[in-house]
């Protein structure tokens, strides 16, 4: 296949990745502004107010009914979160469904070309795990006669929670999880993108060395995201219920893109 052939074809998969990456961004983020709509819902003012509401349209015999319309609203709203959840999660089943599928054709193709697009897509899955939320952590608590009640609600992303980290002056977490999960990724993802284009120089012979040199710390990014789970957790006497979201994907899938261009750069060359 000619060069300039196989470039247009690499540049319009990685914009088909860029858009469904960007499509996954935005349903998750909606989804996860509606759900805090959702809970505001359900607070302890609230479930007062909806105990009232409740109260009256039954000594009313139904002519006043606040009760039963807000009820309406929020099993609306609720079919809208789940709807933009799972229209999320379709977007993250075609975005690797291309990169495994596109993987297979630049594998007959062109090895370099196959290492610069996994150097891509991990860059791309990076950027989008940084940014998209990783868990929705929903803590609640059951009040007698009031029934269950909100007492909080968050949506935690990688930055997001870096950034609260540095504020509560957890200094050392804060740089560990920046330097392992942002910094360090980043570099990786850059010097498999760039071997693909400089593997003949001398910076290709040095972006192998220094691979192998960060392969050591591989299982770091594992060891982040259990350190977040941990982070997230509450008391053991507060009901507390995480829902995982695509941003955890994301960087799931940025850990396998990253180990197979690892793979690629270090295995023997071979010959076509």
């Amino acid at each position: 296949m000619h060069a300039s052939l196989k470039y247009t074809l690499l540049f319009l998969v990685i914009s088909t990745l860029l858009f469904v990456g960007y499509s996954a961004y935005l349903a998750e983020y909606r989804s996860v502004e509606i759900s805090k709509a959702l809970s505001a819902r359900s607070d302890t003012t609230e479930t007062i107010h909806k105990k009232i509401d409740s109260l009256l349209e039954t000594l009313s015999a139904g002519l006043y009914d606040h009760y039963t319309r807000k009820n309406a609203q929020i099993q609306k709203l609720g079919k809208e979160a789940a709807l933009q959840h799972e229209k999320s999660i379709r977007y993250l089943y075609l975005f690797f469904g291309t990169i495994l599928l596109f993987a297979l054709l630049f594998y007959l193709i062109d090895y370099d070309l196959l290492i610069l697009f996994i150097g891509i897509s991990a860059l791309i899955s990076l950027l989008a795990a940084l940014f998209t939320p990783l868990v929705i952590m929903h803590v609640y608590s059951s009040l007698p006669v009031l029934g269950e009640v909100t007492l909080s609600f968050e949506s935690k992303s990688l930055t997001g929670t870096i950034a609260r980290l540095f504020s509560q002056s957890n200094y050392l977490i804060a740089t560990l999880v920046l330097l392992f999960s942002v910094m360090i990724p980043l570099f990786k993802s850059l010097i498999i993108m760039m071997y693909g284009f400089f593997r003949e120089s001398g910076f290709g012979r040095k972006s192998v060395k220094l691979i192998e040199k960060i392969g050591k710390w591989s299982m770091v990014d594992v060891f982040i995201v259990a350190l977040l789970v941990v982070l997230f957790s509450t008391k053991q006497d507060i009901h507390t219920s995480l829902q995982i979201e695509s941003g955890l994907y994301f960087f799931i899938g940025y850990v396998l893109l990253s180990m197979f261009g690892s793979t690629l750069l270090t295995a023997p060359r071979r010959e076509r």
